[in-house]
């Protein structure tokens, strides 16, 4: 009998194959090895985990792994949990890989929607990181691949990406009514 993911889970349902290898390629066998060294008591959540988290969102393919990874970065630090924005930001340099330009700017723009605080914490958390796992950041240096990632719209200053609105003659034109 085929196992439907979708429906609700127990502690005795099959992880879908998907989940498990989508779950593998994010966090790494070794994060996952450990995760799944589950008790009666929590083997409920790591199904859960497995078969909606991994199966249902990250392995559907709509949003890329990438674009995933950029997304919860900005949600854990809007939700200010640094210890999971910490391991996040570690699977997106080592296993995901936005690239630097856009992870510079989601820090850029948490900071902005978050608070101070929270993007000094991401940046502080994002200098270690980098430095621990020898990121390249020449990337990042002046002039160097940001114009490849940049719109039209936005490579040219002063230019708005937002059109003018169509001007309007001044003339009036007669409707042959007239006003009372």
């Amino acid at each position: 009998m085929k196992a439907d993911f979708g429906a609700p889970t127990n502690a005795s349902t099959p992880h879908s194959p998907l989940g498990h290898e989508t779950r593998r390629i994010i966090v790494g066998d070794d994060y996952v090895n450990t995760a799944l060294q589950s008790t009666p008591f929590d083997a409920e959540w790591q199904a859960y985990l497995n078969n909606q988290l991994w199966a249902r969102t990250w392995a559907r393919g709509i949003i890329s792994h990438q674009e995933y990874s950029l997304i919860n970065l900005a949600m854990l630090a809007g939700l200010g949990r640094m210890e999971e924005f910490e391991l996040h930001f570690k699977i997106a340099i080592t296993r995901t890989k936005p690239p630097l330009e856009k992870i510079r700017e989601l820090l850029l723009h948490i900071g902005m929607y978050c608070g101070i605080p929270v993007g000094r914490d991401c940046f502080v958390i994002a200098r270690r990181l980098l430095k621990e796992h020898k990121i390249d950041l020449s990337v990042l240096e002046e002039g160097k691949g940001l114009a490849k990632s940049k719109s039209k719209a936005a490579a040219k200053p002063g230019k708005s990406a937002l059109r003018a609105p169509a001007k309007t003659s001044t003339k009036k034109k007669s409707s042959g009514k007239t006003s009372k």
